[in-house]
Order: C-alpha cells, then structure tokens, then sequence
C-alpha cells in the first residue's frame, strides 16, 4: 500500500482514488476508516473535504444501492466516501441496464478521470459525457453550496498565491546591493510586508472562520432551478422505463 493511494496519473491526465486492500467479508461499517483514507477525506462526487464541509457530515455510500444490489453490501469496492448531501441526493436511485448502455451511470472516482467528465465554467461544472451529465444532475453537483465553496476555494488561493509571491519577491532581494541611500528604507519595507504577511495569513483563517457554523448550510437553492432539476431527472426516467429504485424486499 502506497502512501499516496493515487494511480500515478497518464500524461496530461488526474488521479485516480487507489483503493487498499481490505480484508473482505467484514460489515461494511468497518472500512469506514480506511475509506477516509483512501478518499483523502473527500466526497466521491463534489470533492468538498471534511474540513470545508464544517457542519455537513460524511457517510458511507454505497455506488450500488443496498435496494438494487444487496449482494454488494459490504463489498468495498462499491463503496465510496461522500458527503451527507451528495449521498442524500443520490439515494436509492440505480440507473437500470438500459440507461446504463446509454450512458447514465453515475460517476465513480476509482475508475474515471474526473477531468474527462467535468469541466468547470466559472462556478458551475459542466457535463463532457453523459455519466457527467447525468451526475451533475442527480446529485446536484451545481447546488448553491457548492458554487459558494468554489467561490472561497478561489478567493483564498488567488490571495495566499499573490501576497506570498510578492512579498517573498522583495523579501529574497539581495539589499546590500542597493544603494546605501535606500538600503534601510528596504529593509524597513520588507519588514512590514513580512508582518503584513502575517496578518494576511490571519486574515484568511478569518474568512474560514466567518461564522461558527457553517457558512455552507446559509444557501438557499433556487426553487426554479431545482424543480428543472428535478425535471430533467424525470426525462432521464421516462425516456428509460425500467425500475430506477427497488426495495430491498424487491431485490432479493
């Protein structure tokens, strides 16, 4: 087992979750650990970290629903790490074979780039193939949470990257190849952007500590948008007739 549990990425191609080997036949509850792991902490489907979901929790899902394969319970390699909301969205809702020789399947971390699948426009993620199409929609990949943790992801990283690389800049100068006239006058300066440094350091933990819950569960989705959602769904649904959700009554 690897310290990464990354598959060393093709040229010009992401990761792959590496999944660890396992002792199998244990309830699925036990991997919950080692899960984590494998996952970096991260949800399968929207990528939000424990650390960025604060009051969201994570479970285990399972890719293939209990309902639809009870077979493949505690099996590990159908589970995956995901945040409550995506794996709420996701349900019991199993793409039947004829869907599935269309294209509609969700997308599974282990096994795609996720590259290949999304790309990101702004805020939003855009579909490249049908299982990323699909994905978006089913486990709502455009919520107005996500989009805000975007938006943060962004704001934070341009910051840390802009104030580190300009003040490194001036703080690796050599001075004493300045003039004399203006060497202490440097000197001073860099002083004060490496304390402001500092402070801007702090000024970016604040923005993650806006308030003490999470700012996440503030948004509220668009009814309109949601309902279109929820009808697109539907066309998915109609266009392949077969069973989409089972009992587990139904499947065994």
């Amino acid at each position: 087992m690897t310290d990464s549990h990354l598959v060393a990425p093709e040229s010009g191609r992401g990761n792959l979750v590496k999944r660890s080997e396992v002792t199998g036949g244990l309830p699925y509850t036990e991997y919950r650990q080692t899960l984590r792991r494998d996952f970096f902490h991260t949800c399968a489907y929207c990528t939000m970290s424990e650390a960025e979901a604060m009051a969201i929790r994570f479970t285990i899902d399972h890719y293939e629903p209990r309902s639809a394969r009870p077979d493949l319970e505690n099996n590990y390699s159908n589970l995956m790490w995901a945040c409550d909301e995506c794996n709420t969205r996701k349900g019991s809702r199993s793409p039947p074979e004829s869907a599935r020789s269309e294209g509609l399947r969700y997308f599974r971390p282990d096994e795609d780039y996720r590259e290949e699948h999304f790309e990101r426009t702004g805020l939003r993620l855009k579909g490249l193939t049908q299982p990323g199409d699909f994905t978006i929609e089913a486990v709502d990949l455009n919520r107005a949470n996500l989009r805000r943790l975007r938006e943060m992801r962004v704001r934070i990283g341009e910051c840390d990257e802009a104030v580190s690389g300009g003040i490194m800049a001036l703080i690796n100068f050599p001075i004493d190849r300045l003039p004399p006239e203006i060497r202490s006058k440097v000197a001073n300066m860099a002083k004060r952007f490496s304390d402001a440094q500092a402070e801007q350091a702090q000024s970016i933990d604040d923005i993650l500590r806006e308030r003490a819950h999470s700012p996440f569960l503030d948004e509220v989705d668009d009814a309109a948008e949601q309902n279109q959602r929820k009808a697109r769904l539907r066309e998915y649904e109609a266009l392949y007739p077969d069973a989409w959700r089972r009992t587990r009554k139904e499947s065994l």
